[in-house]
């Protein structure tokens, strides 16, 4: 067996044939197409990070946000319908951003460890980025959950099963091996599906709990049971 372990987060290419996907956010009014253009964009993206990070979500406005990016107003309604729209482009540069920076030292660190602690430094790391997201916009994370996870908006897959069985299958089969085919199947869709919804809810319903260790704690002993089919037997 290959000591190379498999950590279930995508590789980190950006697709352009995303448009279900992306439908579920708000869109850009059109794309820029002219060096200039990509510039105005960009700049109006991390002036929306910056005012999210330093004075807060009451400080997002549109005048505000071409005041910090030195464009004008009308400058922003050529590309941006809203709002929303230009946080969305902020929400989808931080993914990549943890794609390409946060992944692969995740995927160094967790090399040669055992389930438990694998489990330990993913669960940690997901935790982790969910905050950072929830943190830059409350609302907009709740609001938009479903079609923010990393590995839906980065990677190259339709749905989620395409996700769930490249990104999550081989780590189980890998740690896992004695599993049977479907029970396999269904425990990698519940450490994908089940974790997430689960820190999702959390910040919805009492965000600070997601702040405890005890919480990252409570998570791994949930992937655990859903590994391990004979933990129910054991506990009776």
């Amino acid at each position: 067996m290959s000591h190379r372990k498999h950590v279930p987060v995508s590789p980190p290419a950006p697709v352009p044939e995303r448009a279900e996907r992306d439908a579920r956010l708000p869109a850009l009014r059109k794309q820029p197409s002219q060096s200039r253009s990509r510039s105005l964009v960009t700049a109006l993206r991390e002036a929306c990070i910056q005012l999210l990070e330093q004075e807060g979500v009451e400080a997002l406005t549109v005048n505000r946000l071409a005041e910090v990016a030195g464009v004008g107003v009308g400058s922003f309604y050529q590309y941006f319908p809203n709002i929303e729209a230009v946080v969305g482009l902020a929400f989808d540069h931080v993914l990549h951003e943890e794609a390409t920076v946060h992944v692969p030292a995740l995927r160094a660190s967790i090399t040669g460890l055992p389930l438990g602690a694998a489990l330990d430094a993913i669960l940690r790391n997901m935790v982790r980025m969910e905050l950072r997201l929830h943190r830059l916009h409350r609302e907009f994370h709740l609001k938009y959950h479903p079609a923010l996870q990393m590995g839906m908006r980065i990677g190259p897959y339709a749905n989620s099963r395409e996700y769930v069985d490249d990104a999550w299958l081989p780590f189980v089969a890998l740690y896992v091996p004695e599993l049977a085919p479907e029970r396999r199947e269904m425990a990698a869709y519940m450490l994908c599906m089940a974790m997430r919804s689960a820190i999702r809810t959390a910040l919805e319903d009492a965000p600070e709990r997601v702040e405890q260790p005890v919480f990252v704690d409570c998570l791994r002993a949930m992937a655990l049971g859903v590994l391990d089919p004979d933990l129910p037997a054991r506990v009776r």
